[in-house]
């Protein structure tokens, strides 16, 4: 059985645990860990290769396009990208497009919803 390596970006502690929740059915195939600021996200990157990244479009005033840009060199090749946001402009979605996101989430985020996108992008 596969592990997979999950990391959740938001600087909204509601929406972490949201994650988590979504994340509980598959605790046997999944490490999920959480970071609330973009730095937590960078250093957690640079110690481990993750299988998917959850991300918050907004971080603190900090784009999650941007976040992408700063720690791409660390990223595992192939890792799947899942962007939500509860708003964002046609300009950002492109950004996201050109950074291979593979699926933007509107919120508010249900677990169902957030559920059936991790296992559909991890194919579980």
């Amino acid at each position: 059985m596969d592990m997979y390596k999950i990391l959740a970006v938001d600087d909204d502690p509601t929406i972490l645990k949201l994650v988590d929740v979504a994340c509980r059915p598959f605790d046997l195939r999944t490490l999920l860990t959480t970071a609330s600021s973009v730095h937590g996200a960078a250093d957690a990157v640079k110690t481990t290769k993750y299988d998917m990244i959850l991300l918050d479009h907004d971080i603190a005033g900090v784009r999650g396009w941007e976040l992408l840009d700063y720690v791409k060199g660390n990223l595992k090749p192939g890792v799947t990208l899942l962007v939500y946001s509860g708003g964002m402009t046609p300009a950002d979605a492109q950004k996201y497009r050109e950074r291979k996101v593979l699926d933007i989430l509107n919120k508010p985020l249900s677990i169902d919803a957030l559920g059936f996108a991790i296992r559909r992008a991890l194919k579980i």
